[in-house]
């Protein structure tokens, strides 16, 4: 592939990140549907996977919400049978999830549709490529993280990016 200039990277890389989101986005939903969970309640079903349980401030974390939502979400999956909450008998303020028999058999289902999904679209990815298409992904993470303001901001990120470009 020929080199980009910045300008058409941004005008490029963001369409098509804005497709791949927008793909993404159709997909997650219909596969978590099988699972009868919404988007939320399976990144809060996942964040207990690893420990077999997490505090309210994990998964609010996880989730990327508010206090509140993260308490709504939970609610819902208590309700939904998937998770029980406890409190830490030292610290009543310190709250506890940990899922639930059907919790443990929803998120091992989330798990083999997610590795279903990424392993679909990984061999569609050939093999030599695999290594720099990780690396790439792990400085799309970094750069998004970087990047979290809102798409109107005043900051003109072109502009920003000449003068850092600017020779001395």
């Amino acid at each position: 592939m020929a080199e980009a200039t910045f300008d058409e990277a941004v005008e490029t890389g963001g369409a098509l990140l804005f497709q791949l989101v927008r793909s993404l986005g159709a997909v997650e939903n219909g596969e978590i549907r099988c699972c009868r969970v919404t988007t939320g309640q399976c990144l809060a079903l996942l964040a207990l996977a690893p420990e077999g349980e997490a505090t309210m401030r994990q998964v609010t974390a996880a989730l990327g919400v508010s206090p509140g939502t993260a308490t709504r979400v939970v609610d819902n999956l208590v309700r939904d049978g998937l998770v029980e909450r406890t409190q830490n008998p030292d610290d009543r303020r310190n709250v506890c999830v940990r899922p639930t028999a059907e919790g443990c058999r929803t998120i091992k289902a989330l798990e083999e549709c997610y590795t279903r999904f990424w392993g679909t679209i990984f061999e569609g990815i050939p093999r030599a490529r695999l290594g720099d298409t990780l690396e790439t992904l792990e400085l799309l993470v970094d750069a998004v993280d970087r990047a979290r303001v809102a798409c109107c901001a005043t900051t003109d990120v072109r502009a920003t990016r000449l003068k850092e470009e600017a020779p001395v």
